[in-house]
């Protein structure tokens, strides 16, 4: 299946942006305006861009990232969805990351929740809590969980429809604008990133599930 290079979620404020930009170009509008138009229109065609990505390690057991973005806390707590400890691995997103998010391991989507929430700023120590939220439960030998949250700007978390069977990497859906990703893994995962590491989704490796 041909992969979109640009997200069609992003369609609407591309062109919106683009017809702006070429409104002002045939009407002569301020040259400090054009410039702008047209800063907001590429800021919008590089947001919803949506590259290619090959895992670090495709070996059994593998975990790689499932979103873009800096890892701001690696911590032990009970998981949503399958309620039992987990290691969560915190990772913030900027918005000059890339947005879609992919599966962490090969497995299934066996479950999903999307919790209606608030829309309270990402710095609040509450919004992994109360935003509104998106999970995901990746399953194989073992159960990862996926949480998508949604920040202060971002007011929409995009489920693209998968469900069962999904390869490492496979892009599931995205989150639009500023968000954080939330995964869950098993207690006995051999972690091999550090707190403030910058990541990539569906190539940055994240670590091993310990199959023994």
């Amino acid at each position: 299946m041909k992969t979109e290079i640009i997200l069609k979620e992003g369609y609407p404020f591309i062109f919106t942006s683009g017809a702006l930009f070429i409104f002002s170009l045939l009407f002569k509008f301020n040259v400090f305006l054009q410039l702008l138009l047209f800063l907001v229109f590429a800021f919008f065609v590089y947001f919803f861009r949506n590259p290619e990505r090959v895992p670090e390690d495709e070996s059994k057991g593998a975990i790689i990232s499932p979103s873009d973005g800096e890892i701001i806390e690696i911590s032990e707590t009970v998981a949503p969805v399958v309620n039992k400890e987990m290691i969560k691995i915190s990772i913030r997103l900027s918005i000059f990351d890339v947005h879609v998010q992919r599966s962490p391991i090969a497995g299934e989507i066996t479950a999903k929740e999307y919790i209606h929430g608030l829309f309270l700023t990402l710095n609040d120590n509450k919004a992994s809590e109360l935003n509104e939220q998106h999970r995901v439960l990746f399953s194989n030998s073992e159960k990862i969980v996926v949480n998508q949250i949604a920040g202060f700007i971002t007011r929409r978390i995009v489920d693209f429809g998968l469900f069962g069977k999904v390869r490492l990497g496979e892009r599931y859906g995205m989150i639009m604008f500023g968000s954080q990703v939330d995964l869950y893994v098993p207690k006995n995962t051999n972690i091999k990133v550090t707190e403030f590491q910058k990541l990539k989704a569906g190539e940055s490796l994240i670590g091993f599930l310990n199959e023994s």
